[in-house]
C-alpha cells in the first residue's frame, strides 16, 4: 500500500467520524440535503470501495473531505464523495458520492452542481442541482473506462446487498470456524 493510500485512508476514516458531527453543525443554521436522490444513482459497481475509490483518486476527480455527509433512503452512510471539475474555479462540478454495499460492491451517485469553490452561495443554496444529467455524465465516464455496473431498482438493491451481507456473515464465520479446528489454509 502507498503512502498516499495510507494516508488517504486516515483521513478517509477521520472524515466518516467527524462528517454526522459536521452535518448537525451545518444543519443548525440552514437545510442541506444530506440524502441522496434516485434520478442521481448511476448503479453499483461490482468493485470493493477501496479499489473504485483508487479508480477515481487516478482520474482527475478529488477526493472531497468537505462535502456534506450524505444517506441513502435506508439510512446507509457515505463511504466518501469525490469532485471533478473541469478546472479549480470552473463553474461547475460533478460530485460523485460512493456508498459500500458489501466487500465487492460499491453503490455510486451522482449529479451536477454549482462549483463550491467558485460559487460557494449558489452551492449552498442547491441552486440547479442536475441529478439526471449526473448520473448520466458519471455512467459515461465508467463505460469510457470499462468499468461495469448494474442499474437495478431499489427493491431488487435492498434484497442483493442482504443476500451479500448473508454471504459475507457466512464466509467470515465458515473462515473463523475452519482456522480454530486448525486447517491449513489450503484446505479451507
Amino acid at each position: 500500500m502507498t503512502g498516499r493510500a495510507v494516508q488517504a485512508g486516515t483521513l478517509r476514516r477521520l472524515r466518516q467520524q467527524l462528517g454526522p458531527w459536521i452535518n448537525r453543525a451545518v444543519e443548525a443554521v440552514g437545510e442541506p440535503t444530506t440524502r441522496v436522490y434516485p434520478a442521481g444513482y448511476v448503479g453499483t459497481v461490482p468493485l470493493s470501495f477501496d479499489d473504485l475509490a483508487a479508480e477515481l483518486d487516478d482520474s482527475p476527480f478529488t477526493w472531497d473531505p468537505l462535502s456534506m455527509y450524505h444517506y441513502t433512503k435506508e439510512g446507509n452512510d457515505t463511504d466518501g464523495s469525490w469532485a471533478y471539475r473541469s478546472s479549480l474555479l470552473g463553474d461547475r462540478q460533478l460530485h460523485v458520492v460512493l456508498f459500500a454495499t458489501g466487500s465487492e460492491s460499491t453503490e455510486v451517485y451522482a449529479h451536477d452542481e454549482f462549483n463550491w469553490l467558485r460559487h460557494p452561495v449558489e452551492h449552498a443554496r442547491e441552486v440547479d442541482i442536475r441529478r439526471h444529467e449526473g448520473s448520466a455524465e458519471m455512467r459515461r465516464w465508467l463505460d469510457d473506462r470499462g468499468i461495469e455496473y448494474e442499474r437495478d431498482s431499489r427493491p431488487l438493491r435492498a434484497v442483493k446487498h442482504t443476500a451479500r451481507q448473508i454471504r459475507d456473515r457466512i464466509v467470515a464465520v465458515a473462515t473463523e470456524s475452519d482456522a480454530s479446528r486448525g486447517l491449513p489454509r489450503q484446505l479451507r
